[in-house]
Formats: C-alpha cells, structure tokens, sequence
C-alpha cells in the first residue's frame, strides 16, 4: 500500500490540520501574553486541552485502523511547521502494516461486542423484575463500543465478504453469543452484564467521536450485522433466562426433598447443614475487560517564542 485510501485521507488531512491549529492556539497566546502580560483564559485552556485530547484518541484511532505510523508521524511533523494539508504534497514510504495486532486487537472488539448484545437481550426480560438501575451506562457503553468497531472497520476498509470471513454472519454471532451465555444463571447474566454497564470506555468514545468529525462512518459498517439482524437472531438463539426468583418452599416436605437433591445432610436439632453448597459462586466478569484513560495526559502548553512551530 503505497496510497493512502479515500478514508485514511480523511483522519491524515485532520490530523495534519489539528496539529497547525494547535501549535497556531499556542503561538497566538504567547505573543498576546508577552504583549499584555496577561495568561490565556481558563476558557482557552479547556479548548485547547480539548482539542488536544480529540487529536490524540484520533491518532490512536488513525493506529488502530492500519493507517500506517510513517505516515502519522510525517503528517504531525509537517503540522508542527505549520503546514496545511494539501493533496499533492508527498508521503513517506509506509512500514509493513502489523495484521497480527490490528486484527488482533478488533477480534477482541468483536467478540466483547457480540457478548454485551446477547447480554442485552438476554437480560431484558429480567430488568424490569430486578428494578436495578444501570440500563442507561450500559446502553452508552454498547453504543460506543459498537461506534467505535465500526469506525475502524470502516477505516481499515474492511467488505461484507472480508467480515464475514473473519467473524460469520448475523446468525454466526448469535449463535456463539447463545453458547457463551448457555446455562449461565440469571444472577450470573446480571452479574456480567453490570459489569459491561460499569467498564470505562471513556477513550473509545472520544475515538468516535474523533473518527466521525474526520468523515469515517461509525454508525453502521458492512462488516458486521446490524444491531437489528443481531437482536433479530439472538432472540431465536437465546434460551430463555431462568427467573431470578422463585416463589418461596412452604413445607418442610419440600425442603426435605430440596436437601435430599443436593445432596445434603441436615439436623434439625442442631440447625445446621453439612455437604456441598447449594449455590455456587457466580461467575465473575472478565478481568481483562478494557478500561482506558477517560483523558489522555495532555501537557499544558509553556509559552514560548512566539514564532514557535511556524517555521517552514
């Protein structure tokens, strides 16, 4: 790939374009400061430190993607010269791009994406009895999750066919999703799917939003199903979730023939009970779930020459 494509010219040109902005922000307010003698607003702070933050979760984004680092890095070199992007300027020869991580890293956005919707599904007909709060933190992180596999699929150029090949069908994932949650108990579902609801995707929000005001679609991408197909094939695949409660033994013939299953010896002078238990541990939620930096350490900018960065 000596060229960049369509989309990768799209994240090249607003992160050649940011990078001016930036360095111009700094450069203005130094020499305003070394005329008044007056420090830039906290206003101005928070833009800059804004702005600083979307440039550097769309290069993380731009890597995540398959846009080569030559490339990045030449484009943040030419905007710290304060040179705009223009089409007919040069890039520098691209390195081997590294399929290994970057398929690597979107499986593992794959198949969390595919495990949050059947949870999704699966747990919606347990919510309204449970009356527990969270729908709308996982709802949020759903969506961000789904923006952002999208975005870089579509930055990575990926086709229904390539998608297909790599992950299946709608059908494919409701059936994987169906086997991962199959026999899990309600408790468990609940248990895991807070734990979606709690996972900090502060990071792959700001990459969204980054991705889309460059251009790249995040909000569909012909590599994976639609939340619709999906939701549509995990409501035949899911076996229905077992009720978190039932109603309460009212005779001790009942609970005799409940120890009597499990296994279970029981006094009743000594009130006590021996033997396996009767539940076991809920499984707990995958320690390897993401949680990155909600905002990037972005130095505050010192003031220097006012000519800083603006050189040819």
């Amino acid at each position: 790939m000596n060229a960049p494509t369509r989309t990768q010219v799209k994240v090249l040109r607003t992160l050649q374009n940011q990078t001016v902005w930036l360095n111009n922000a700094v450069a203005t307010a130094t020499q305003r400061q070394q005329q008044t003698g007056q420090s830039p607003p906290p206003s101005w702070y928070e833009d800059y430190h804004g702005r600083a933050i979307l440039h550097e979760e769309l290069t993380n984004a731009a890597r995540a993607g398959g846009v080569p680092k030559a490339w990045i890095d030449h484009v943040h070199e030419r905007g710290q010269r304060g040179v705009a992007w223009r089409a007919d300027l040069y890039l520098r020869a691209p390195e081997v791009v590294e399929w290994n991580r970057i398929l690597g890293d979107l499986d593992l956005d794959v198949r969390r994406l595919r495990e949050w919707a059947s949870l999704d599904v699966a747990c919606a007909q347990l919510r309204p009895e449970t009356g527990t709060g969270g729908s709308f933190d996982f709802d949020r992180n759903l969506n961000i999750l789904r923006s952002r596999t999208a975005g870089v699929a579509n930055l990575l150029g990926l086709t229904a066919e390539q998608g297909h090949q790599l992950w299946g069908d709608a059908s494919d994932w409701a059936q994987a999703g169906a086997a991962a949650l199959g026999g899990v108990p309600a408790e468990g579902l609940l248990q895991r799917w807070r734990a979606a609801a709690h996972t900090n995707l502060g990071a792959y929000g700001l990459q969204s939003i980054a991705l889309a005001a460059a251009g790249v679609t995040t909000a569909t991408t012909v590599a994976l199903p639609s939340p619709e197909e999906l939701s549509s094939a995990l409501d035949v695949a899911l076996e229905p979730v077992q009720p978190l409660f039932r109603a309460p033994v009212s005779s001790s013939e009942a609970i005799h023939t409940a120890l009597s299953a499990a296994n279970l010896t029981y006094d009743t002078d000594k009130q006590s009970a021996s033997g396996p238990g009767l539940f076991s541990d809920a499984p707990r939620a995958d320690g390897s779930s993401f949680d990155p930096d909600v905002e990037p350490d972005i130095p505050v900018p010192e003031f220097i020459s006012p000519a800083w960065g603006l050189e040819q």
